[in-house]
């Protein structure tokens, strides 16, 4: 088979990756495996990588801040997956830059449905129409990928600005949850994951947008969001 497309397996047990390794290989996709300590080197073969894996056992700050030293360098795909983890975690490592959070034990199909997902999400991003949109004070420009307020330059990571720009191209109509889910992350909102809230609220804390009166991007309750309306 063909391999598909080359992913960055960062484990902290290589022996205990072995099995997660053949099951991406076996689902074509071509796997490096680096130990997490090795990210402390003097370079990692991120810039070749369509997508990065991160596998934690027990999540902790120090844990979670490889994702911090990962996006220093590299702005594609990063999936977390990780044992026990609460809430409070999740948000801890999508605040330093992972785009998706997995809890084990997780199905291979799942896992595999979740990566090609983010895989699509990202080659779409990289295809952004070369224009700019602009919404009061707020510019989004698609070609270079950046986000100004007022002139300034807002500091958005990937997923942020592609959840930003989505929103833009369908600025002043609301947005259903749904939508997103299905146009933007690939899959079916499943009624709880709170994963587009807390980009939203991120993306609300870059822009200056008050969160309790937010006058940029709103939240209309029970149906979705609407940006510049």
């Amino acid at each position: 088979m063909e391999k598909e497309c080359p992913i960055l397996l960062i484990s902290e047990d290589s022996s205990l990756a072995a099995p997660l390794v053949g099951c991406l290989e076996g689902e074509g996709f071509a796997v490096c495996l680096l130990k997490a300590e090795a990210l402390e080197g003097a370079s990692t073969p991120e810039e070749n990588s369509e997508l990065i894996l991160v596998d934690l056992t027990l999540p902790s700050l120090q844990r979670l801040a490889v994702c911090r030293t990962i996006r220093e360098t590299y702005a594609g795909p990063l999936l977390v997956m990780a044992d026990c983890v609460d809430e409070m975690h999740q948000v801890l490592g999508l605040e330093m830059g992972a785009d998706d959070f997995i809890v084990k034990p997780i199905s291979p199909a799942l896992l595999v449905a979740k990566i090609r997902a983010l895989l699509r999400r990202g080659r779409r991003s990289f295809a952004a129409p070369v224009r700019t949109l602009n919404l009061g004070a707020l510019e989004v420009d698609g070609g270079r990928r950046e986000v100004r307020v007022e002139g300034q330059s807002i500091d958005l990571t990937s997923r942020e600005f592609d959840l930003l720009w989505y929103l833009a191209c369908n600025a002043r109509a609301v947005v259903s949850r749904d939508k997103i889910y299905e146009d933007l992350l690939g899959v079916q909102y499943n009624g709880y994951d709170r994963s587009v809230d807390i980009y939203i609220s991120r993306i609300r804390q870059k822009l200056g947008d008050p969160s309790r009166k937010p006058q940029m991007l709103k939240t209309v309750r029970g149906v979705g969001y609407l940006l510049g309306g």
